[in-house]
């Protein structure tokens, strides 16, 4: 593992922590789904507000795949 890569694994696994502190959330009623932002994971953003963990996932997928992209694209050539 290069210094690059090194560079990618830390921001990668930052940004994640990140995204597990805030995630998203939303709200659910009778007349549909509400996303009403993102807040400390303790401490939503209202009342009765859910983690959002469809988006939450894609966000986490998305992230993994750009880092492992990055990741591979920095490796040596020899």
């Amino acid at each position: 593992m290069n210094k690059n890569q090194k560079i990618i694994a830390v921001v990668v696994g930052v940004l994640l922590t990140i995204m597990l502190c805030f995630p998203p959330f939303h709200l659910i009623r009778e007349n549909g789904t509400f996303n009403v932002g993102y807040s400390i994971i303790f401490s939503p953003p209202e009342r009765f507000a859910s983690v959002n963990l469809g988006q939450l996932m894609i966000q986490f997928v998305v992230v993994l795949i750009a880092g492992g992209i990055g990741y591979f694209v920095l490796t040596d050539k020899r």
